[in-house]
């Protein structure tokens, strides 16, 4: 329906150009004709603006959930890891011990918090 608006505000406009056209100048007629295109043309003007910032709004909502996005899984993708290979690594419950020189050697570099 908005593009409908726009559509019929840009023929009205141009049929002013056309009346404008065939009125003398210097006529009070000729004042109003230039009068009311004036204020059409601010009126598209105004719709134009509004498009223009309803888009900008559109695409700042969208990156900010990106940019929430990318936060969450900086921060979860890194807990999964690290909660994937100390299920798999370290068996406390079987053994007691550090039986792999790999799980040894990366038990001190285990960091489930951010820098």
């Amino acid at each position: 329906m908005d593009e409908n608006i726009k559509e019929l505000l840009t023929e009205q406009i141009a049929g002013e150009f056309g009346d404008l056209a065939s009125i003398s100048a210097g006529t009070e007629e000729h004042a109003r004709a230039v009068d009311d295109l004036v204020k059409l043309y601010k009126l598209k003007i105004d719709e134009d603006q509004t498009d223009v910032s309803r888009n900008e709004k559109k695409e700042q909502v969208f990156e900010r959930y990106l940019k929430y996005g990318v936060e969450i899984a900086g921060i979860v993708l890194p807990l999964l890891f690290y909660a994937n290979w100390m299920s798999k690594g370290f068996k406390f419950e079987e053994t007691g011990t550090f039986t792999s020189t790999t799980f040894r050697g990366l038990f001190g570099r285990f960091r489930p918090t951010r820098k």
